[in-house]
């Protein structure tokens, strides 16, 4: 994620995906497939928000899915839905849905009754569980396609089975969390074609609080390498501070982190996936990244 720093410091770089931080989800689905449940915990930065219930996370999916999601079985409050960081290079949204795992018949009979329920006027009394968190990229000078896609899901509306969006309400002053630079940038554009507003968030503790929800509720999150192999390593909850977390983007930050809302950044270099992605062009003629991430490995 891009942070406004002064002088020859570099952003606080994009990371790919994530929760506001560099995350190893394909790392992990890579060697698991399904990774292990994580013990029991919440994350709540607001204790007038929803709570986020990190009881059983695991990601779900493989290395070829490309982006593998978080499954929260026993997720019930409705949290915000859709969340930004719009970075020079790359727009980074992470969403929520439920129901991802029922089958299509289930689908089905759940959607007659939601129908049922809009034509009587009948209100669901129990909770719901379970849901997942989506990570998806688009690069910035593509922002239309990440606008399309946000409109075609109704993720700024709560998504498809949203009862504002079932019922054909135009709820007013929709407001999602965004970060990085084109929060600023681009928030007039949100507002003409989403008819939502941006409400910016700081972008390091975005970046913080994103590694310790990974570190803290993703098992085989963490791992070494060295000569060419990954040892996945389980952390000590007890003992997770102090770590320095380098975020690699545009540009490289270095951050301490001394526990939760406590850290500086202490070093960064702007040689980072910026160079790389400039060189990258420069040898393969891509125009696009995509194409240049994938030629990496030729």
């Amino acid at each position: 994620m891009a942070a406004n720093n002064s002088g020859s410091e570099p952003p606080i770089p994009e990371d790919d995906e994530g929760l506001g931080g560099v995350t190893h989800e394909e790392e992990a689905a890579e060697a698991k497939g399904k990774a292990p449940a994580a013990s029991t915990t919440t994350m709540n930065r607001s204790g007038s928000r929803p709570q986020l219930d990190l009881s059983g996370a695991a990601i779900h999916g493989t290395l070829e899915d490309r982006n593998p999601t978080i499954l929260l079985p026993n997720q019930s409050d409705d949290i915000s839905h859709l969340a930004l960081d719009i970075g020079g290079s790359l727009i980074k949204l992470v969403y929520f849905s439920r129901h991802a795992d029922q089958p299509t018949e289930d689908k089905r009979k759940l959607s007659t009754k939601r129908r049922l329920e809009i034509f009587t006027g009948a209100r669901r009394s129990y909770p719901v569980l379970g849901g997942r968190l989506h990570f998806v990229k688009f690069e910035t000078g593509k922002l239309n396609e990440c606008l399309d896609f946000i409109s075609s899901k109704q993720l700024h509306r709560g998504g498809v089975d949203s009862p504002s969006w079932r019922s054909g309400a135009q709820p007013d002053n929709i407001v999602i969390k965004a970060t990085g630079g084109g929060a600023f940038k681009y928030a007039d554009l949100f507002k003409e074609r989403l008819g939502v507003s941006l409400e910016k968030e700081d972008e390091m503790d975005c970046l913080v609080a994103g590694a310790n929800f990974l570190l803290k509720a993703i098992r085989h999150e963490a791992f070494t390498h060295m000569d060419g192999q990954k040892e996945y390593v389980q952390i000590d909850q007890n003992d997770l501070f102090p770590y320095l977390l380098v975020n690699v983007g545009s540009g490289v930050s270095i951050i301490k982190v001394d526990g939760h809302g406590k850290f500086q950044r202490v070093s960064g270099t702007n040689v980072g996936g910026g160079t790389y992605w400039g060189l990258g062009r420069l040898m393969t003629e891509c125009k696009r990244a995509e194409p240049t991430w994938r030629q990496q490995h030729h």
